[in-house]
């Protein structure tokens, strides 16, 4: 095939292997496919993460390493900076949580208290002979209920 799909958006940025938006000017890590359908599922994957982008196919040619070309007025004028290449080494580089992200001193799902155990109610007693009249009477020639048609509960 001469030619595969790759996704843009309406900030010319494009979708990486990664699923994140880069600048498009290292085409090795660009998303791509071959077919038109699966860049179109991709496309719309991409957008129920992020509804506000406005999403785009771009056919674009190989070059002789397979890569796609990405045409000079697809790229934005200034690239962006890399965030994964600038904080992959150095851990000290990382970013740091914000002290509202930060663990409280005493977590209580982490050291749960035992429940105070509690006596259960009492049964109350019913006696039989209280409520007379309450329960239906079973005649041995009865038909039944489902032959009545009378509705069950």
């Amino acid at each position: 095939m001469s030619h595969v799909y790759v996704l843009t958006n309406q900030h010319q940025q494009f979708l990486s292997k990664s699923n994140e938006w880069i600048d498009g000017r290292e085409n090795s890590k660009l998303f791509r496919s071959e077919f038109k359908d699966v860049a179109i599922n991709q496309m719309f994957e991409a957008n129920t993460r992020d509804v506000t982008l406005r999403i785009e196919l771009l056919e674009c040619e190989l070059d002789p390493k397979r890569q796609p070309l990405v045409p000079e007025d697809a790229l934005s004028e200034t690239p962006l900076e890399s965030q994964a290449s600038d904080t992959a080494g150095d851990p000290d580089e990382l970013p740091q949580p914000s002290p509202s992200e930060t663990p409280p001193e005493h977590n209580p799902e982490a050291d749960p208290q035992p429940a105070p155990e509690v006596e259960p109610d009492p049964q109350p007693e019913v006696n039989p002979d209280q409520y007379p009249g309450d329960t239906p009477e079973i005649e041995p020639d009865q038909p039944p209920e489902s032959a009545l048609g009378i509705p069950q509960s």
